[in-house]
């Protein structure tokens, strides 16, 4: 059943157009822009199965989510009560409608959001 009554913020990142500066005037490289869209999801659980996968190649899969395919567009990153992931793997159902996200810890593998 669809409940769609949770949020979650997708998070993409920006790369700088070719012409704009990558450093600040004192040489600091500047961190890259972040586009952030809050759609309605509908949080699922993850599986044994792929939580045991997931944890074989480094990663920990935290959280799973139903979203409309519409509103997804290749975001890497997501944010959830606060806490910042990585969107480990994508699965689009066969009708096309829905999205599915798997997210992983970003602590994870030193996962800084930084593109």
């Amino acid at each position: 059943m669809m409940r769609w009554s949770d949020e979650i913020t997708l998070i993409g990142i920006v790369p700088p157009a070719e012409d704009d500066e990558t450093t600040n005037e004192n040489g600091f490289t500047l961190s890259p822009e972040e586009t952030q869209t809050t759609v309605y999801c509908n949080k699922k659980s993850v599986g044994y199965s792929e939580f045991y996968k997931a944890q074989q190649a480094g990663y920990s899969t935290e959280l799973k989510f139903d979203m409309y395919t519409e509103e997804y567009s290749g975001q890497e990153y997501a944010e959830y009560s606060g806490k910042r992931y990585k969107i480990l793997r994508t699965y689009v159902s066969k009708s096309g409608e829905f999205t599915e996200l798997t997210l992983s810890d970003l602590s994870e593998r030193g996962g800084a959001v930084d593109g």
